[in-house]
């Protein structure tokens, strides 16, 4: 999270506190003491105010996710009776400083309950969320959202910045899919901080397992760079494995992957490809079919839950397409819901972070991996689901699977 000097704000600019003379512990958010300050920044009798920051190129729909869920909520009435409204979900073009401009802007002028969603890349309000006890909630890839208690991510914290706390799940959904862990994986992704760290987790995700990896690349051009001739990444793929190609290829890449991938089918590669991008809007692109689809979440649409979710959004956009973002703005949404239910009708930002704090479990059935709170904070859910693109659809292939937590060396 980056050390900015606007992060250091008083909270009385920020929310309306008063002290509770009658009370005399303190003011702890952690579970194990009953908070005496009582912050009721953006709650009236009858609503609740929320907003957010996202990177609208990756998770702009994100919006229309978030809308769904609020509506099924305040269709029902609310929660404890109130309403839940959306001051602004704004777009900060994954940069820091806009994001924090937008975190800033939505607290101490539009005085929201809480952020909702922060979803970025980018993000640069971590010490601003902290220092003015801020609840914030969205999809947990970004550091901001590991080593506090203030920050929410539905699947946990999932980029650990110490790079000591991951998972085994891809490594346990593969061993699933190949019959056993004797194969070899090369990890090909871009040169940045987030790719690196990414494939450090990866890899002791399927090592942990048994796998080989064999080639751990991170010299594709990050955005907004493109790659120009995909040829040295396919010869150095394809002679991975003491001169002949890996079992599994898993590209973390974003505008590079479908390229990178179309080469490596045209170079006559049969082995396994993955991707971690679940789009519609890659379907039909040369090099997106027939490679699988790594996610956090499952995202088959028959499953109960899912069919429930893609009703709620058609509800507020009937040409709304499910992808990531769209899911991950509803189900982090459906996170904030179901904390606020569990605090009950005397809420404020002390009681919600301490309900939260003390136990609080998240789960959806064969969807999202259950996370226990305090604890994910400084851990993912270990889960993952596995989809195939086969022309222009995408066929489930496995179902939620859920692994274990691992200290990574």
């Amino acid at each position: 999270m980056a050390g900015l000097a606007a992060a250091l704000l008083l909270l009385a600019a920020c929310s309306e506190s008063v002290k509770d003379d009658d009370a005399s512990s303190s003011s702890d958010t952690d579970g194990t003491e009953e908070p005496t300050t009582r912050t009721t920044r953006g709650v009236t009798d009858d609503s609740i105010l929320v907003g957010g920051t996202v990177y609208d190129l990756y998770y702009g729909d994100a919006r229309i996710g978030v809308e769904a869920r609020l509506k099924e909520a305040n269709d029902a009435g609310g929660v404890h009776g109130r309403t839940i409204e959306i001051a602004d979900i704004a777009n900060d073009n994954n940069e820091a400083t806009t994001s924090l401009q937008n975190v800033q802007r939505l607290v101490e002028q539009e005085e929201v309950f809480a952020l909702l969603p922060v979803m970025s890349g980018g993000f640069g309000g971590g010490d601003f969320i902290v220092d003015n006890n801020i609840p914030t909630f969205g999809w947990g890839t970004h550091p901001a959202y590991c080593d506090n208690e203030n920050a929410f991510g539905f699947t946990g914290c999932v980029t650990d910045p110490s790079l000591k706390n991951g998972s085994n799940a891809l490594g346990t959904i593969l061993e699933e899919q190949l019959g056993g862990s004797d194969h070899t994986v090369a990890f090909v992704g871009e040169d940045n901080d987030s790719s690196k760290g990414g494939i450090a987790l990866l890899t002791a995700s399927v090592e942990d397992k048994g796998f080989d990896v064999v080639l751990a690349d991170t010299s594709l051009p990050a955005p907004p760079d493109v790659l120009g001739d995909e040829s040295p990444f396919v010869t150095k793929i394809m002679s991975a494995d003491d001169g002949n190609p890996p079992d599994v290829v898993y590209l973390v890449a974003t505008l590079s992957g479908t390229k990178l991938a179309a080469g490596l089918q045209g170079a006559g590669y049969e082995g396994m490809i993955i991707t971690p991008s679940y789009s519609p809007l890659l379907l039909g692109s040369p090099g997106y079919d027939e490679v699988f689809i790594n996610t956090q979440f499952s995202m088959d649409p028959d499953v109960p839950a899912n069919a429930a979710m893609l009703e709620s959004v058609a509800a507020v956009d009937p040409d709304a397409k499910l992808n990531l973002a769209v899911a991950a703005g509803y189900w982090a949404t459906d996170f904030f819901v179901a904390a606020l239910e569990a605090t009950g009708e005397d809420l404020t930002v002390e009681t919600l972070l301490s309900t939260i704090n003390d136990g609080f479990t998240y789960e959806v059935p064969d969807v999202v991996g259950k996370s226990t709170w305090p604890e994910n904070h400084s851990a993912s859910v270990p889960c993952a689901a596995l989809t195939k693109v086969e022309g222009e659809e995408f066929v489930p292939v496995l179902p939620l699977t859920c692994g274990e937590n691992i200290e990574v060396e």
